[in-house]
C-alpha cells in the first residue's frame, strides 16, 4: 500500500509527507501483512481437508477429532482474516486523520480552500492520497509565488 519506493520520484514536498504516514502506519501494516500471510493459508488447508474428510465417506462419531481441528483451524484463519480487514481500516483511518490534521495546520492556504479539502478528504472511503497530494501541490506553488 504505502510502499516508499513508489514515493522515490516525487517532488521532496510530497515525499517528506508520505514519509511522514509512513511512519505512522507502517507497524499497522506489518501486523496487517502477518495476518494476510497466515490467514489464507490457514482458510484453505483446513477448509479444504474438511471438505475431503465429509467427502471421503463422512464421518462418524467417533472420528469427530479430526474435522473438529480442521474446523479449527479454518475458523483460525477466518478470523486471521477478518482481523487484518479491521486493521486495514485503522491504516486508513490514521492517514486520513494525518491528511486532515496537516492541511488544517497549513499557514499558506486560504481557509475555504482547506476546508473544501478536508471535506474531499473526509468523503473518501478510503485514504485518498491523490487529493492530499494535489493540496500539497497547490501549497507548494502558492509558497513559490510567496517568494518570487
Amino acid at each position: 500500500m504505502m510502499n516508499p519506493l513508489l514515493f522515490e520520484n516525487m517532488p521532496p514536498f510530497i515525499k517528506r509527507e508520505m514519509e511522514k504516514i509512513t511512519e505512522q502506519i507502517q507497524p499497522l501494516m506489518k501486523k496487517n501483512s502477518k495476518y494476510v500471510m497466515f490467514a489464507f493459508p490457514l482458510m484453505i488447508v483446513g477448509g479444504f481437508n474438511l471438505l475431503l474428510t465429509f467427502f471421503d465417506g463422512g464421518v462418524g462419531f467417533d472420528q469427530l477429532l479430526v474435522p473438529s481441528i480442521y474446523a479449527l483451524i479454518t475458523a483460525i484463519g477466518i478470523a486471521l482474516y477478518k482481523e487484518s480487514k479491521h486493521v486495514n481500516k485503522q491504516i486508513h483511518r490514521i492517514g486520513k486523520e494525518h491528511m486532515i490534521e496537516r492541511i488544517e495546520t497549513s499557514s499558506i492556504i486560504a481557509d475555504d480552500k482547506k476546508n473544501a479539502y478536508i471535506n474531499m478528504v473526509k468523503k473518501q472511503s478510503k485514504m485518498s492520497l491523490q487529493i492530499f497530494i494535489n493540496f500539497l501541490t497547490e501549497e507548494n506553488k502558492q509558497k513559490q509565488n510567496m517568494y518570487l
